[in-house]
Parts: structure tokens; sequence; C-alpha cells
């Protein structure tokens, strides 16, 4: 009789428990919008496009923490010297426009801060680290065609990216949100390195 009376009073305490748990651990995935260009002289400036799945760690109410896999596709073209063709340069001025095209896979670490909310909505302060491997890299010019860039010494293909954003959040459900993040994206130690204006619309519901 008082074994099942603790096994009852066990399954109410364990229920009770699961029923009050903050749910802290969030899934969901983005699309995102990127006006991009190359650090270099006269860079023109595209539209790109990307995407991902992301991972949300939320334990306090203000703050929390993403990570996850992003995909992006970049392009823009500078004046520079066509030695990746292996054309020698004979004088100063021998520059050509270079088309670049990017793909990449993105793993980032972004910190989030949520310093004013009213209802469902709150004002997001966002700051990012993510590191970068470059999937392909192509290059075009009128005068010398199209290339398939490879890895070298003087070309890395993995790179990291540093983000500063501020954005909006409306909660639409007790444990779903969307994300709004309008962010300043900037890449280090990278060739060819982009500068990029980011919009990410961001869907994070509560799965444990």
């Amino acid at each position: 009789m008082m074994l099942r009376k603790a096994v009852y009073l066990l399954a109410f305490f364990l229920i009770s428990v699961s029923a009050g748990a903050q749910i802290n651990i969030y899934l969901g995935g983005n699309l995102e919008g990127n006006y991009s260009w190359i650090r270099g002289e006269e860079p023109t400036f595209h539209p790109g496009f990307g995407g991902g799945f992301s991972f949300v760690y939320w334990e306090y109410e203000y703050w929390f923490v993403k990570t996850g896999i992003d995909y992006y596709h970049k392009t823009s073209s500078v004046l520079n010297y066509p030695d990746i063709y292996d054309v020698p340069v004979v004088h100063p001025d021998d520059k050509v426009r270079i088309s670049y095209t990017e793909n990449a896979i993105g793993l980032p670490v972004s910190f989030y801060v949520r310093p004013y909310e009213s209802g469902a909505n709150a004002l997001l302060l966002t700051g990012s680290l993510e590191m970068i491997v470059v999937a392909s890299l192509k290059a075009d010019t009128e005068e010398f065609g199209e290339m398939i860039l490879e890895g070298s010494s003087e070309r890395n293909w993995t790179k990291s990216n540093l983000g500063f954003g501020v954005g909006y959040q409306r909660q639409i459900d007790r444990h779903a949100y969307f994300n709004l993040v309008a962010s300043f994206n900037m890449d280090i130690r990278a060739t060819p390195s982009y500068n990029s204006f980011t919009l990410t619309l961001e869907y994070i519901f509560g799965a444990y």
C-alpha cells in the first residue's frame, strides 16, 4: 500500500515538473536576402540569397544563443590584375573587371539580446561570429572568360565572418516566434572578402 502511494506521488511529481518545465531548446529555419560587394577597387553591388536551419538555446528571458547551418550565394566584381589567369602584368594599369560568384556554407554562433518588449513584440540586438566554408568560387572576365577557382596557398577556402544587427521579434504562439533581423556582415581572412547588408526572416519553435 505504501509502495503504491509512493509510485502515485512520484508519477504526480514528474507530471507536474514536466508540465511546468520551461522550454529552452528551439529549432527553426531562416531565409535571407543579401546585398553584397567585394572589398576592392571599384566594386559592384549585387543582390544575393541564402537560407538555413537554426538551433536556439533560450534559457533566460532577455537573451538567447543561436547556432545552426546556413547557405549563402553572393556575387560582385572588382578591378584587379588578372593573375588568377596566369597572365603576366606588364603595366600597372593592366587591370580588368573580374566578377566573382561564391557559394558557401556557414556555421554561425549568434548572440541575441532583447532589451525591450511590449506584449508579443520585442526589439532584438544581435552579434555573430561565423565560420564559413567556400563550396564553390567562380571568376569571370570579358577578356579571359570563366574560371572555376581551386584552393591554393593564397586563397583560403575557410574564412570567418563578423556580423552586427538590429531586428524585431514577434511571438505568434506560446513557444513560436518570428525574427526579422537587418545586419551588416563582413568577411575576415578571406580572398575575395565580401561585405553584405543582410535581411533575415527566421521562424523558431520550442522543441524541448
